[in-house]
């Protein structure tokens, strides 16, 4: 009867200890989503509820009278339960910040380490009978546990200095907590049993164990992680342990190099395919898989054949060191380097750009010259402490900051300068060999047509009147764009300036995602699919593998402001005169990304003063009130657009105002305009890479057609160019109303849809050109 209901309690334990921290991790994500406060109390709560059943289903093994084994194994998994919900807190901190929680986890880790070998010490080591001393057992231990390590460095890439160094140090750490709890007070209780039972059952109790105990280590989501891979060490460990006198040791080899692979090699702020799709994550399935593959694999021949193997300690030492050069020949040949995330620190002293005036060209050159200088002046001090302290940087002049390289450990003194205003985490995706391809679409068949969506706003009256576009250009920093695109490549402005990418350094406009294309498309493709076909398009990449951060947005922004050849310095070599007439942002940056504050509020005001239209997204996170509220979308000057559907009804995925900024509520968003065809139904239809089309939903696809609305006024009305105040003026004075039939979660109108839907036919109209 007490074996039946260990074998019941091992199933509830995994199931209550993986659905605790998978729920944790998708909540975080939700609220990611929503762009909502970090949930780091409700996503521990409920991992601790979990551990406690889990705990409280183990605790009537403690008084199994007539089995000592199973008393062995209660007080294992009791132990590990409580260790998951007491180090769940851990994980409090919000993301990105994942070295403070493993530092904390290190920290705690070590404590139980150190107190359960001085336990053991003081009151002696149980043995068991038939043991024998077998020191190459650790060697073998250290090879199996690499070799579960393997698959991580050859798929993906390790952070920065302080990421390898904590992550180490939080690996050992568990990996000696690992070995108390399943150490020789444990391996006693199977004393009197044969091989067999201390193989096939002290193997399940260690692998039943170790789901809890790893659900204490790693940021949120990472956890998941050792959670699927340690279990399937559980046989090896056993077949290990049964040979040697080395119990702690053999579970502690085993387990170190193995939690050390997501530890090193995942980022948490990545691992989140709900917030950024795919692109971060399609490669881990991989590297988990071949992990337990090969646990499974040692565990098998260990057990056939661990005596002779654990008993010749050369071939165990050469077998260790042989798989921890494997790794890191791996890794040498995969994405070497240090791929950690960098701090954004942004001065406290900003440009002064009142009282800008004159031609459109004269105010860009007056404000390129403001920003320039003020940054030069102010930044100096700085840049010669970073100097001094080899702590490499790239300075901009947009927004008066740095990308520095430096990990969060070096925040605070940089924060505690009297020239710095605030220092945010500039999260940075780590190469991966596993990225999901771009989204191609298909051909077009038809004959080309106009699309309902552009019909929607009036854009073929516009064209029937021969406004098109013609001499405007449009920037889209997003993904990219595939300038041979059927569509695009006659639009595509040349040069050796149209084109930047902070990111991955190409030289020419590519799209590894397929979003900016479809963006670029609906601004000025041709065949029907854009609003001003005639129009130019000029791109930045600031989204690689659909996240970005602070850094990466500005900087594309200041080439947009001022472009420049590949390699060419934006401070001496930027171009305000080849700036763009508008500038489409599909983006935003939420916390999660590294935003927080007043990150874009200079950037949108230095373009607004130079005489450029700044057109952003409202965001996906509705239907609630408040949920517009994702940088820079709340900013006066930024012109937000939400989204409508084909009835011109607001599309409950449209995120609704006000936004709040330095704390006043601002009325947003601005206007709307078609980011789905149907109510329920498909997307925008527009450009794909690789010459295909498709369609995709969102206010991302909304946005490019204010953007070509814009085009189309200012190429047909020389005294609007130039003027964002008063056409932003004239889009809302000229909107259509929404259809308010079953709005939904924030019903007010305006909170909704801002002015209503952009109308060019009637703007146009009002102007005298229609």
């Amino acid at each position: 009867m007490a074996l039946a209901y260990a074998i019941v309690v091992g199933f509830a334990i995994v199931l209550l200890a993986i659905v605790g921290a998978a729920a944790e991790w998708v909540i975080a994500q939700a609220a990611f989503v929503a762009d909502q406060p970090w949930t780091g109390p409700i996503t521990w709560t409920l991992t601790a509820i979990a551990a406690v059943l889990a705990l409280l289903l183990a605790a009537p093994l403690l008084f199994a009278r007539l089995s000592p084994a199973l008393r062995g194994v209660g007080t294992a998994w009791v132990t590990a339960a409580a260790i998951m919900a007491v180090f769940a807190a851990s994980r409090l901190a919000p993301l990105p910040t994942d070295q403070v929680t493993l530092l904390l986890q290190a920290a705690g880790f070590a404590v139980i380490a150190i107190v359960g070998w001085f336990l053991g010490r003081r009151t002696g080591r149980a043995r068991w009978t038939g043991q024998r001393r077998s020191p190459g057992a650790v060697g073998l231990g250290l090879c199996v546990g690499g070799l579960a390590l393997l698959p991580w460095p050859f798929l993906s890439s390790l952070g920065d200095p302080a990421d390898l160094a904590i992550g180490l140090v939080t690996a050992a750490a568990f990996a000696g907590c690992a070995g108390v709890v399943f150490g020789d007070r444990f391996w006693a209780r199977f004393a009197e049993s044969s091989t067999v039972v201390r193989v096939l059952g002290g193997g399940t109790a260690v692998a039943v164990g170790l789901v809890p105990l790893s659900g204490a280590v790693g940021a949120t989501g990472v956890t998941l992680l050792p959670m699927l891979i340690l279990p399937a060490l559980g046989y090896a460990i056993a077949a290990l342990v049964t040979r040697t006198d080395a119990t702690g040791r053999i579970v502690a080899a085993v387990v170190g190099p193995a939690v050390a692979g997501p530890l090193l090699f995942t980022d948490a702020d990545e691992f989140l395919p709900l917030v950024f799709g795919p692109e971060h994550t399609s490669w881990q399935p991989f590297a988990i898989g071949a992990s337990i593959v090969i646990a499974w694999l040692a565990g098998a021949a260990l057990t056939w054949q661990g005596r002779r193997w654990s008993a010749i300690p050369a071939v165990a030492a050469g077998c260790a060191i042989v798989v921890a050069a494997g790794v890191g020949a791996v890794y040498s040949f995969s994405q070497p380097g240090f791929h950690g995330e960098e701090l954004f620190v942004v001065l406290d002293e900003q440009a002064d750009l009142s009282g800008v005036e004159g031609t459109r060209t004269e105010r860009l050159t007056i404000v390129h010259d403001r920003l320039k200088t003020t940054a030069e002046r102010t930044q100096e001090p700085l840049r010669a402490e970073l100097d001094r302290r080899g702590i490499a940087y790239t300075p901009m002049y947009l927004v008066n900051a740095l990308r520095v390289d430096a990990s969060i450990l070096a925040r605070d003194w940089i924060a505690d300068r009297d020239d710095v205003r605030t220092v945010l985490v500039n999260p940075r995706n780590r190469p991966s060999r596993v990225t999901p391809a771009p989204i191609t679409g298909h051909a077009m068949t038809d004959q080309p047509t106009v699309q309902p969506n552009i019909d929607q706003i009036g854009a073929p009256v516009a064209w029937e009147r021969g406004v098109t576009g013609d001499g405007i250009t449009i920037g889209i920093p997003d993904s990219g764009v595939d300038a041979r695109h059927p569509a695009l490549a006659s639009a595509y402005r040349g040069g050796d300036d149209s084109w930047a990418d902070p990111v991955n350094g190409t030289t020419s406009p590519i799209d590894p995602n397929g979003h900016g294309t479809h963006v670029a498309g609906i601004a000025v493709g041709s065949d029907g699919i854009g609003v001003a076909p005639d129009a130019t398009w000029m791109g930045c990449a600031n989204l690689p593998r659909n996240a970005g951060n602070p850094a990466d947005y500005v900087e594309c922004l200041q080439f947009m402001l001022a472009p420049y050849a590949p390699g060419e310095d934006p401070f001496s070599d930027g171009d305000p005169t080849r700036a763009p007439h508008i500038v489409s942002n599909s983006w935003g940056c939420p916390g999660i990304e590294g935003c927080a504050g007043d990150v874009f509020g200079q950037a949108i005001a230095a373009f607004d003063a130079a005489g450029v239209f700044f057109v952003v997204a409202a965001g996906n996170s509705g239907p609630a009130c408040g949920s517009a509220d994702t940088e820079p979308v709340g900013y006066p000057d930024a012109f937000a657009v939400g989204a409508v559907d084909g009835s011109d009804r607001v599309t409950s995925f449209s995120s609704r105002g006000p936004a709040t900024v330095d704390g006043v509520q601002v009325s947003k968003p601005d206007i709307a305009a078609p980011g789905q065809d149907t109510a329920g139904g498909a997307g925008i239809l527009s450009a794909l890479p690789g010459d295909g089309y498709g369609r995709l939903p969102g206010t991302s696809m909304a946005a490019p057609h204010v953007a070509g609305v814009v085009a189309l006024l200012w190429s047909a009305d020389p005294e609007l160019l130039g003027d964002p105040a008063a056409t932003r003026e004239l889009l809302r004075d000229t909107a259509s109303p929404i259809n308010e039939e079953g709005l939904t979660g924030c019903v007010d109108p305006e909170s909704a849809a801002g002015a209503g839907i952009v109308d060019v036919a009637a703007a146009l109209a009002a102007r005298g050109l229609g």
